[in-house]
């Protein structure tokens, strides 16, 4: 028994030492994707293998041997041998990793060598959430890049983007968008949930290489191609409800009757004894949406393919308001003739139902009485609906119920892109790519639709249609030698975009059964008082280019490109432009006096200068056009006639922007700390502008032409760090900061003399101009008068008045300007064992909107028939009539807590499921402000920004739950 006991000590001693069989899977922790070709190995040992094809590994450790995961471009990960023996490993990218690719025009290269302003958004780093659309993942992660959604929760709204200001005054002002390398795809047909990484490129130097469509900028988006692996199952599910949802301010039933009682108790009679809460009447409680994703992927090294079927039903907050979306796209890609030639096929197909909102409902359920019921059952003339007349003034519930309106829209895409591999340093790259959409809406007002009462119902059908062909062919040559290193490209593209559409209107309808699917039914048509018309246009842009990229010993960095540009839509004279570019960059961590700096992991200096085009314009804009100018008699029938409609212009050209950009690249304390630095000044040159001109000697009143100059300057800061890395606990955070000036330096010439031309109309019983436009100053200013408080009887008072108590035109001051004065970005990404938490902040500091509710209802003038607004309940005393002033014009800065995120990856033990993530959100959660409208974020492109239209679509709060899985 003694010999037994003793004995066992060393039989449990071999026990421990008895290798145990680990396995499992290593994944990407960013897209859960499983990684093949991944090292493992003991710690201390020459022991290791590598993960499969479908990423799994088998090895035999000891109990309390570390195991080492390490691959290029991820951070290297150690674990403990315990008694678990079957592993998921995930590998998070390094940061900011200097051989990072990152997506160029027409090409790839690595964060080391890039010499232009680009900033590259990789999914770890993408909001949280479920979106209508990729550019939701990107919103405040960018410094410099403005992505606003103006009209709120409406499931059909897009997003406003702006980089680096504005540009232009008539053309297009969004940045160039390419999807997988096809310019032109509506993002409504690319799944959020598929897109892998984001790249901008800010400067002209790096956006020259698309000439004409560069001007505002390029966002390339890359989504999740086909991969060599074992076949693998993906699903995404997301279920949200909106809450919280946020209108203007207006009186309740209660404090309209207090308001009549104590203000205006002449107007007693506008108390009807309801209380109708008119925003809940034309919404949704809670509305629900659902989102899900299916994606299908594999293959083997000569044939792999990934098919993704996505579904989202949303609905708006607006009843009857709805958005119901289903997409198809596969993708393959295929090596041929012994792998010298490799085909990438997409095939993509997308279908839209949707049911338009009414943005006027939630206007007419403001200034609706709400001491008016909704219903009077005796009267039929309106249907049952209450009736209570005034200028523009109707029953929302009623224009809600009759009214039918529908949409469709089918979208299908294909391309193939053709690699032929002609050695080891020479590609050739063929791209055909097509798009084609048709769309078609319908609407029916009944017989006691309000606007519409004695016209017995008005049908309306629209339709068109659009194709976008596409061809690129590029020669791509690298060459490396001793320490040079070299590419070159040289390419060819051409591109024909083809729409058109038309449109009928008619009423007198015998009855709304049919809606308008028998609209040729209405009287109207046979009287002449119908409305039809159509329209086609089809423009061309064929370009020729070229870019070379070189580099010394990694250090001295040069790369150029030129492109030559024709365009359908210019004039005879000016239909081609030239586009070049130059950048450079010194990587000054890999000088012989740097290696001693051992706490500097990169040092980058670059400066770039190029120049681009805007050609985003109507189509034959340089020419005459002919409109019906009416009827004459003759020989017993009844002759059109004909005018000019504009005047031509050959020369008609390129809007020209040339940018110089200088900036550096950091990163320090072994990649914890890392970001850019930029500083810009871009100038817009022969701006296209409507002006107005004398008949004779010009054949039509208006002229379209290049006149105008505008400048943008400013500066970029992102920062970016694991401010704790401590044992499985991981903080990373990215902050980023920028500041834009824009001036109209130039809006006349000889010929047109105006300094300064009036816009923004406030119209009604307001009728001003709210902004100008004036050499000199920046676009978005508003002029008014100034605003100095109330007299004793509660009437404003003015500077600079005349004797009546109002500010002559000629002594309005500037009040205010649309733009910040500057916006930040924070972003925060927690990460402990299987649980992380995330959260972002945006912030626009400085800048000014026009409070249009407060302008016309923040006054007692047609208080009774209208509703006002709470501020006017809340501060009283002004007794006057609505004038419009600096009164109006608030401070729009904001701070918006825009998505907050937790999420926990449950272990898994199976060999069927690999992955297995549940993660909650709230996005649009809080915005702290002193604006006293809906939201001080509103629309700041074209030319009359920073103006809150009394059109709106209110805010809500998006709750959302979702699943990832992966087989």
């Amino acid at each position: 028994m003694l010999m037994l006991v003793m004995a066992l000590p060393a039989t449990l001693k071999a026990q421990d030492n008895k290798p145990l069989k680990v396995s499992g899977t290593v994944l990407d922790a960013t897209s859960s994707e499983t990684m093949p070709g991944v090292n493992i190995s003991i710690k201390g040992t020459q022991t290791g293998t590598v993960t499969d094809i479908s990423g799994k590994f088998s090895i035999d450790a000891l109990k309390g041997s570390v195991l080492v995961f390490s691959f290029i471009g991820y951070e290297t990960t150690e674990l403990i041998i315990d008694s678990k023996t079957s592993l998921n490993v995930r590998l998070k990218p390094t940061i900011e990793s200097l051989e990072e690719v990152v997506v160029i025009g027409y090409g790839i290269t690595t964060r080391k060598e890039v010499t232009g302003s680009i900033a590259t958004v990789k999914a770890e780093d993408f909001n949280k959430g479920a979106y209508s659309s990729p550019m939701g993942l990107l919103q405040g992660k960018v410094a410099g890049l403005s992505i606003t959604r103006p009209n709120g929760a409406d499931p059909q709204a897009g997003y406003q983007i702006l980089l680096r200001g504005t540009n232009t005054l008539t053309s297009g002002q969004g940045p160039l968008i390419i999807v997988d390398g096809v310019s032109g795809v509506d993002l409504k047909n690319v799944s959020f949930e598929e897109v892998e990484s984001i790249d901008v490129l800010k400067d002209g130097a790096a956006a020259a290489i698309y000439g004409t469509r560069g001007s505002n900028g390029v966002i390339i988006i890359t989504t999740k191609r086909a991969k060599t692996g074992a076949s693998k199952v993906e699903y995404s599910a997301y279920m949200t409800v909106q809450v919280a949802p946020r209108g203007v301010e207006n009186l309740t039933a209660s404090q309209f009757k207090e308001a009549i009682e104590k203000y205006a108790p002449e107007k007693a009679g506008s108390l009807y004894g309801a209380e109708t809460d008119w925003f809940k009447e034309v919404t949704r409680s809670m509305p629900f949406s659902q989102k899900h994703n299916l994606a299908i992927s594999g293959g083997n090294e000569n044939f792999s393919h990934r098919t993704v079927i996505f579904a989202d039903k949303s609905e708006g907050l607006l009843k009857d308001n709805e958005s119901n979306k289903y997409l198809l796209k596969t993708n393959i890609n295929q090596k041929a003739l012994g792998g010298i030639l490799t085909l990438d096929y997409n095939l993509s197909y997308g279908m839209r139902n949707y049911k338009p909102a009414n943005y006027d409902l939630f206007y007419q359920a403001f200034i609706r009485n709400p001491t008016s019921p909704v219903y009077d059952p005796e009267n039929e003339y309106t249907g049952g609906y209450t009736l209570i007349s005034g200028m523009d003034y109707y029953n929302p519930v009623a224009m809600l119920n009759e009214r039918t309106r529908n949409g469709k829209t089918d979208d299908a895409g294909a391309n193939i892109r053709a690699t032929l591999k002609i050695n080891n340093n020479l590609n050739w790259v063929n791209m055909a790519s097509i798009e084609k959409s048709d769309w078609e809406e319908l609407s029916y007002r009944t017989k006691y639709y309000p606007s519409r009462l004695g016209s017995n119902g008005e049908a309306e059908v629209s339709n068109g249609r659009s194709s976008d062909v596409q061809y690129e062919s590029t020669i791509n040559y690298t060459e490396s030698f001793n320490k040079h290193n070299f590419q070159a490209l040289a390419g060819y593209s051409f591109e024909e975009v083809e729409a058109n559409n038309s449109y009928i209107i008619n009423s007198g309808f015998d009855t709304d059964l049919y809606g308008p699917h028998n609209i040729g039914a209405g009287i109207a048509l046979g009287e002449g008082t119908a409305s039809m018309g159509s329209y086609k246009g089809k423009s061309r842009l064929i370009s020729f280019f070229g870019r070379a990229m070189y580099n010394y010993d990694e250090r001295y960095l040069a790369a150029i490109s030129l492109r030559r540009e024709g365009s359908s839509r210019f004039g005879d004279n000016h239909k081609w432009g030239w586009f070049p570019s130059a950048s450079f960059g010194w990587r000054i961590n890999q000088e012989d006096f740097m290696q001693s700096v051992s706490w500097v992991s990169d040092l980058k200096l670059r400066v770039g200068y190029g120049v681009t085009g805007n050609q985003d314009i109507g189509n034959y804009r340089s020419l005459l056009l002919m409109g019906r100018a009416g009827k004459f008699f003759y020989n017993g029938e009844w002759i059109n006639t004909y005018q000019p409609a504009s005047n031509p212009n050959p020369d008609l050209k390129w809007e020209n922007k040339s940018e110089i950009n200088a900036g550096i690249d950091f990163a320090v304390l072994k990649n914890r700390l890392g970001g850019s630095l930029d500083i810009y000044y871009r100038k817009s040159t022969d701006l296209l502008y409507t002006y107005n001109v004398s008949v004779p000697p010009y054949l039509f009143n208006e002229l379209f032409t290049n006149v105008g100059t505008i400048s943008n300057r400013g500066i970029e800061l992102t920062l970016r760090g694991v401010p704790v890395k401590r044992g499985e606990f991981e903080w990373t955070s990215i902050l980023t900061f920028s500041r834009n000036s824009n001036i109209l330096e130039k809006f006349s010439n000889e010929e047109f003399t105006d300094k300064s031309y009036d816009l923004g109309w406030i119209g009604g019983a307001i009728g001003v101009n709210s902004q100008k436009i004036r050499e000199g100053e920046s676009l978005g200013t508003f002029y008014g008068p100034v605003w100095i408080g109330l007299d004793e009887l509660g009437r404003d008072l003015f500077k600079n008045a005349n004797p009546v108590g109002l500010v002559n035109p000629e002594d309005w001051e500037v009040i205010g300007n649309a733009y910040p004065d500057f916006t930040l970005g924070w972003s925060n990404f927690l990460k402990y064992g299987d649980w992380d938490f995330s959260f972002a902040l945006r912030a626009s500091i400085g800048g000014d909107v026009l409070n249009t509710y407060r302008l016309y209802y923040e006054n007692w003038g047609t208080f009774g028939l209208n509703n006002v607004t709470l501020t006017q309940f809340e501060n009283p005393k002004f007794v006057g009539n609505a004038r419009y002033s600096s009164k109006y014009v608030e401070d729009a800065t904001f701070v918006k807590l825009d998505n907050i995120s937790i999420g926990y990856n449950l272990p898994v033990n199976n060999k069927y499921v690999t992955n297995l993530r549940l993660y909650a959100t709230a996005q649009d959660v809080l915005t702290i402000t002193g604006y006293k409208g809906l939201d001080p974020e509103v629309n700041l492109g074209g030319l009359t920004p920073g103006i809150e239209y009394l059109s709106y679509y209110p805010r809500t709060t998006v709750l959302t739950l979702g699943l990832n899985v992966s087989f």
